[in-house]
C-alpha cells in the first residue's frame, strides 16, 4: 500500500516499488481511502507519507495509530513505513511511541527503500499491545552483556526482583519519560503514580490495577490531544480522586 497526497511524489515513488520487485501495489491519496483499501486486501507493508502541514483528516500519526487499535483486524500489525523530510528527535520518537516500524527521510535513494523493504520482510519485530503501546517491538539492540535477560516482568519471574521493586523502577522510568514530554497533564499523571508507588508497602492485583490506571490515562491524554480534544483535564483530575481514595486519603 502506498499513500502519497503529492501526485508528482505517488508516481515516483511507485515507480520506485516497482524497481524494487513490487508488481501489486494499491495507492491511495488520503487516508480514508487507504484504510478502506487495506481492510479489503491487507498489504505486506504499508507505506505512507507524512508532512508537517497535513490537515487533521490527513494526520499520518492518526492513521497510524488507527491501524495499530484495530482489535481484531489482519491489517493490524501490517508494518508501517513513514517517508518524511527531516525530522528532530522527539518528533521521530513520538512516531515510534505510536506504533511506526520504519522511516524514511527523502530524498530516497532506490537502494535504501529496497534493503528497508528487505530487512522489515527478513526481520520482522514482534507485536507487542499493551494498554500505552501497540506496535512493533522497539527494542532494537541486542544485548551485549552476558547473563539474564533484565526485564522487569522477567526479573520478577526469576526471582531476580521483587514485584514492589518492579513497580517502583517502572514508576520512576514513566515519570521521567513523561517530565520529556513538556506535557503538563502527562506530567502530572506520571507525579501521581510516582506518589502512589512509593506510598503503598506490597505490589498486589490492586496496586496493579492501579498502575495500569495510570498508563491507560496516559494513552487517553495522547489520543485526545491528536484529536483536538480540549477536555483533557477532567481525565487528570478523575485519576487523581481515585488514587487519593485508594491511598486512604479522600
Amino acid at each position: 500500500m502506498l499513500l502519497e497526497s503529492n501526485s508528482f511524489l505517488r508516481n515516483m515513488l511507485l515507480g520506485l516499488l516497482r524497481d524494487a520487485g513490487a508488481n501489486d501495489v494499491m495507492v491511495a491519496k488520503r487516508s480514508d481511502t487507504a484504510l478502506n483499501q487495506i481492510a479489503e486486501r491487507t498489504p505486506s507493508v504499508i507505506i505512507a507519507d507524512w508532512h508537517t502541514n497535513a490537515t487533521p483528516d490527513e494526520d499520518r500519526l492518526k492513521l497510524v495509530r488507527t491501524i495499530r487499535e484495530s482489535d481484531g483486524a489482519p491489517f493490524r500489525d501490517t508494518p508501517i513505513v513513514l517517508i518524511s523530510q527531516p525530522r528532530v528527535r522527539r518528533e521521530i520518537e513520538h512516531a515510534r511511541d505510536v506504533g511506526v516500524s520504519e522511516f524514511l527521510i527523502t530524498p530516497i535513494a532506490p537502494v535504501t527503500l529496497q534493503n528497508r523493504l528487505r530487512s522489515l520482510d527478513e526481520k520482522p519485530r514482534d507485536f507487542v499491545s499493551s494498554s500505552r503501546f501497540n506496535g512493533p517491538d522497539r527494542r532494537r539492540r541486542a544485548r551485549r552483556a552476558e547473563g539474564p535477560v533484565h526485564k522487569r516482568t522477567a526479573d520478577v519471574s526469576a526471582g531476580l526482583t521483587t514485584p514492589m521493586a518492579a513497580a517502583r523502577a517502572a514508576a520512576v522510568a514513566l515519570a521521567h519519560e513523561t517530565q520529556l514530554t513538556g506535557d503538563r497533564l502527562a506530567i502530572r499523571v506520571g507525579r501521581s503514580l510516582q506518589r502512589f508507588i512509593t506510598t503503598v508497602s506490597e505490589y498486589t492485583p490492586v496496586e496493579a490495577e492501579v498502575v495500569e490506571m495510570h498508563r491507560a490515562a496516559l494513552a487517553q491524554l495522547l489520543r485526545m490531544a491528536e484529536e483536538g480534544n480540549p477536555l483533557r483535564e477532567p481525565v487528570v483530575t478523575g485519576l487523581e480522586q481515585v488514587v487519593a481514595k485508594r491511598m486512604g486519603r479522600g
